[in-house]
């Protein structure tokens, strides 16, 4: 599933192609995949884009005359801008903008969704409202998870506590903090309370900053692939030799997901982060 790097990477390409173009129709593929709520899709005619935002993991496109497009890529969700008119694989959503810009929403399986609503009622329709706060405006910290208890993935994983984070980012964090993903959140000190969060900021700007995850279904606004997969410590290496300490990584689950970890490396630690 795309987390908060890789469709901030999406929002950042959009950002620079949609705002100012006029929403010129709509072609439904699979009628799930958009869900409208007091408008119609043919309401936004004419309109203007302008803004994109992203709230977590969900894209925000702001339109004049009050009307929002919000879409969540789900966990093969992608979002592709081109002048080209030919149907890509899994389409399920076309919208035409002047200049001849479209924007296709692809989705194999089906899950992710595109939901048209007025500004008034996009929080509550998509669920928007429930989110916890953004982890890198700074207005945040370890605070954050005080409180909370369970595994620290879990915790991690809840979209309530902080938006934005899932199974990669998770498992990176917690190799930067030196913290084992299974460890119990009301355990940690404060200072390894402190680390974990610095740990998912580190983890987040990397991804941004490498144009996302690119393991099986991510790309960019242009159907790009990212290239912060070169740089993982654990996600995904299960098994393999810790870049780190050259101990042999494990993977078992936690939290009902695929997890890695080093158990050298994933103590306590103290002092700022090395990476």
């Amino acid at each position: 599933m795309p987390e908060l790097p890789e469709v901030e990477t999406i929002r950042r390409g959009l950002e620079d192609v949609l705002v100012g173009r006029e929403f010129l129709g709509a072609e439904v593929l699979w009628g799930k995949s958009l869900v409208c709520e007091g408008v119609d899709v043919d309401d936004l005619r004419g309109c203007e884009v302008l803004a994109v935002e992203r709230r977590g993991k969900f894209l925000v496109m702001r339109f004049s005359s009050g009307f929002v497009v919000t879409v969540h890529l789900r966990m093969s969700g992608r979002l592709i801008a081109e002048e080209d008119g030919g149907e890509l694989p899994f389409e399920r959503v076309r919208m035409r903008f002047s200049g001849g810009l479209n924007l296709k929403f692809c989705d194999m399986r089906k899950f992710g969704r595109v939901w048209v609503s007025s500004a008034e009622e996009y929080e509550k329709l998509t669920g928007i409202w429930k989110l916890g706060p953004e982890p890198l405006l700074g207005d945040v910290g370890a605070e954050v998870f005080e409180g909370k208890r369970g595994a620290v993935k879990k915790v991690l994983l809840d979209q309530t506590v902080l938006a934005g984070v899932g199974n990669i980012y998770a498992d990176e964090a917690c190799f930067y903090a030196g913290v084992r993903p299974d460890a119990r959140m009301e355990k940690l000190s404060r200072g390894q309370l402190e680390k974990l969060f610095e740990g998912v900021v580190v983890a987040l700007k990397q991804g941004i900053r490498n144009r996302g995850t690119s393991i099986s279904d991510f790309e960019d606004a242009f159907g790009g692939k990212g290239k912060n997969q070169e740089l993982l410590y654990v996600y995904g290496r299960g098994g393999k030799e810790c870049l780190k300490c050259g101990g042999v990584l494990e993977r078992g689950k936690v939290a009902g997901r695929t997890t890695v970890w080093c158990e050298v490396c994933q103590g306590e630690v103290q002092g700022k982060l090395e990476f």
